[in-house]
């Protein structure tokens, strides 16, 4: 508060005590001045308000100005795995006869990987959810349809059944697939982990069941999430592989 507001409400303050104690013949020789004073208290105090107003707007206006300076919010962008191309060639030992029915029964993805978020590992005990790069869908629903992609080109079959609610007739064999870790580490390279079973399809014996962990190449400082996708791509086609060859050998020995 300035001096000057401080005297003009003094004054006023003094004006009501001298009013209120001198009795109604003093009021109308007071009342003037005491007015004014209450004039000059409520302007200054409007002016010092106005004043604290601009400051806060300039604030404002100057944190607004300096927040749309910075650097831009990146777009948000989305990613899908992606299968084996068309045209890849089968695994040795598949039958030429009658193609194999394959029932993908189930995939499982651990929960810190069931979010749109893209996962990096930090260190052995902290993981990094990326905003700004996402998947373009439901990871554990891509998994799948690479796996079953995978299997129809490496298996030189179209019988390729993902999770069907009734077993399919005449199916040859049922996949399980549990996926343990399937991330970019913090040594650069995607590491999968798959615990995997292949079960006869007709009496639901265990035919194979192990554990697969594979690595892709370290991934650089400078590559891109899209260069990360494109490493968790192979590793799942490598384990497609893997499942495939298994399924053809135990079945010819089922």
């Amino acid at each position: 508060m300035t001096v000057v507001m401080k005297l003009a409400r003094r004054r006023y303050w003094d004006g009501c005590e001298y009013a209120c104690g001198q009795g109604p013949n003093k009021l109308k020789s007071t009342i003037e001045p005491l007015l004014a004073a209450q004039q000059v208290y409520f302007a200054m105090f409007l002016q010092s308000a106005s004043r604290l107003i601009a400051v806060t707007l300039a604030l404002s206006l100057a944190l607004s100005g300096c927040i749309m300076q910075g650097e831009a919010v990146p777009d948000t962008q989305f990613f899908v795995l992606g299968a084996l191309p068309a045209g890849t060639s089968a695994v040795d030992g598949v039958p030429s006869a009658k193609p194999l029915v394959v029932d993908l029964a189930t995939v499982g993805l651990p929960q810190y990987l069931q979010r749109a978020q893209i996962v990096t590992r930090v260190d052995a005990n902290r993981l990094l959810f990326s905003d700004f790069e996402q998947w373009g869908g439901n990871l554990e629903k891509n998994v799948s349809r690479a796996l079953a992609a995978n299997f129809a080109q490496l298996l030189g079959t179209s019988e390729v059944h993902i999770a069907a609610r009734r077993t399919p007739a005449g199916v040859d064999v049922q996949v399980e697939v549990e996926v343990m870790q399937f991330e970019r580490g913090p040594d650069g390279r995607v590491v999968l982990v798959a615990h995997w079973r292949v079960l006869d399809g007709a009496q639901g014996q265990t035919l194979v069941s192990q554990i697969t962990t594979l690595h892709s190449e370290p991934q650089s400082a400078v590559n891109t999430m899209a260069a990360t996708v494109a490493a968790m791509s192979d590793l799942l086609a490598q384990l497609s592989r893997q499942i495939a060859t298994a399924i053809v050998k135990h079945r010819g020995t089922s």
